[in-house]
């Protein structure tokens, strides 16, 4: 059986990056058919591969954010491990680094220097706060960003404190923004035709910042910034997670007016339609206390199957509560290949998410998860650049490969 056509085939992206947010726009451009090589230095490798826990020799997040990457190894703070950089970019169309912001200068490595050998070359620069600024040369750890960008600001309970999340929310987002950036400047110089690539600056201060909302016009027009409410929303009720007789959880959103009167006809309340306090949504938002006391009362005296079945007959959003373990059980995940199987030239195949989005002509596909540190030197430089293995062993002894 011949395999699918994948979008990027043929799309060859240098990654000079660390962890997570730099590494996923590779990974997701990888995971549709691009060529990423991954550049890692030759004694410290990527600190991704030590993130977390590791049994058996796997550990899940590297596993996971370098799948579909070739691995090489290279120093390329060092005069010789530059020149190799600037060889693999000559015929590259994606270089990808997130270094803090003036490094790759100090090594004398400019884009500049770079267009000149490869006009056609985009450089994705992804750092905490961006090339420019008073905070441009900071660290800029996804946890700061996640402080600092407002979203910690606005989840958790009125009364307790700015809540962090578990995962690499800042760095996801950011990874996400400069692959779709990558793709704006893939169309401007290949469809528009410029023939030029061009640089771009991906901050991940500003990609969680531009995705919560409109809240500096919300600021401007009510004098004072959005506030943590718990699992309700501003914009609309009822919204929050009740807990089922059967000690479940589960989301319940009725926001719209039809939404609205069908919730309260299929709870046995239909005359909750007609109280002045329930009857639109600005009067239940005013009112949510009361709205949220009588849906718990509800939703606490039946068990979570009772109410996601009732409540999805008469079409009123509504979902459980999941950990990962139950969307590994469930039929429509397993029939959206959300869990895949992927090979592992390390050892036996991995269980991880699979690929999205879903294309139809194009599809994405898992080749194989995160390997060790060099698997790809010999063919990267001595197939592809033609390196002996006298030049290669002497880079090893050097410490630049």
């Amino acid at each position: 059986m011949s395999t699918p056509e994948q979008a990027l085939q043929g799309l060859k992206v240098v990654e000079c990056a660390t962890v997570i947010a730099a590494p996923l726009c590779g990974r997701l451009l990888a995971d549709f058919g691009a060529e990423v090589i991954h550049v890692e230095h030759p004694e410290k490798g990527d600190d991704l591969r030590h993130f977390g826990f590791t049994k058996d020799g796997v550990n899940p997040w590297w596993k996971y954010y370098a799948r579909n990457k070739k691995m090489v190894t290279l120093n390329i703070s060092k005069p010789q491990g530059r020149e190799i950089l600037f060889r693999l970019l000559e015929d590259a169309d994606i270089f990808v680094e997130n270094f803090r912001p003036g490094r790759l200068e100090d090594w004398g490595i400019h884009y500049e220097d770079l267009a000149a050998i490869n006009p056609r070359l985009i450089m994705i620069r992804v750092s905490g706060f961006g090339q420019s600024g008073p905070y441009s040369s900071q660290p800029g750890f996804g946890t700061l960003i996640e402080a600092m960008s407002g979203f910690a600001h606005l989840t958790g309970e009125a009364d307790g404190p700015p809540t962090l999340p578990q995962f690499a929310l800042g760095d996801s987002f950011a990874g996400c923004y400069a692959t779709m950036a990558a793709m704006f400047a893939i169309y401007h110089r290949d469809v528009i035709g410029t023939g030029k690539g061009q640089m771009i600056d991906v901050s991940l201060w500003e990609s969680l910042f531009s995705m919560l909302g409109p809240n500096v016009l919300v600021n401007e027009m009510t004098g004072q910034p959005p506030m943590r409410i718990g699992n309700r929303a501003p914009t609309s009720a009822p919204r929050n997670i009740y807990q089922t007789s059967d000690q479940r959880w589960v989301a319940l959103a009725g926001s719209t007016p039809a939404t609205a009167l069908r919730l309260f006809h299929a709870i046995g309340m239909p005359e909750l339609v007609e109280d002045p306090r329930f009857a639109t949504n600005p009067a239940r938002l005013r009112n949510v206390d009361a709205l949220d006391a009588i849906l718990g009362e509800w939703i606490g005296g039946h068990t979570l199957e009772e109410v996601t079945t009732l409540l999805r007959e008469t079409s009123v959003p509504v979902g459980p509560v999941l950990d990962v373990a139950d969307i590994m059980a469930n039929p429509h995940a397993q029939a959206r290949d959300m869990v895949v199987e992927g090979p592992d030239g390390d050892g036996p195949p991995l269980k991880m998410e699979g690929v999205f989005p879903k294309m139809t002509g194009t599809p994405g596909a898992v080749n194989h998860a995160g390997r060790y540190m060099g698997a790809d030197n010999a063919e990267i430089f001595a197939q592809r650049l033609g390196l002996s293995d006298e030049e290669i062993t002497a880079l090893k002894n050097d410490g630049v490969i």
